[in-house]
């Protein structure tokens, strides 16, 4: 996978739940208290991304066979530990009135694990 094709997706995915994230704003508004959250979310998704993908392009040729899939194990690690940490410090510092944070949060996680395996597969397939 070039990294011209990894961009041009994940800005169609990025844009994607921009939009779909800015029509339930409009349509429904318990949810429109949660925009620091979906900002936060999408951020940090798009860099740890960014981040994979580099890191993947530059482990999947390496002569340590182990590299790739310990990259694998540590970023399912790193994203649950953000997973955790984000949710945890968004309800103590924005103190929601309701829990639909959890709804956005949950399905940009979703979205972004998705485009993960996608192109790390991707990734480990051309080596």
């Amino acid at each position: 996978m070039t990294a011209a094709i990894f961009y041009r997706y994940l800005a169609y995915i990025t844009l994607g739940c921009f939009a779909l994230f800015g029509l339930l704003y409009l349509v429904f508004l318990p949810i429109r208290q949660h925009w620091p959250l979906t900002l936060i979310t999408l951020s940090a998704f798009v860099l740890l991304c960014l981040g994979l993908f580099w890191s993947g392009s530059a482990t999947v040729n390496s002569t340590n066979k182990g590299a790739f899939n310990g990259l694998i194990l540590g970023s399912v690690f790193g994203k649950m530990v953000l997973a955790v940490g984000l949710l945890y410090m968004y309800q103590r510092i924005w103190k929601p009135d309701n829990e639909w944070f959890v709804a956005i949060f949950l399905f940009s996680y979703l979205v972004y694990t998705i485009f993960e395996v996608w192109f790390m597969t991707k990734l480990a397939r051309q080596s």
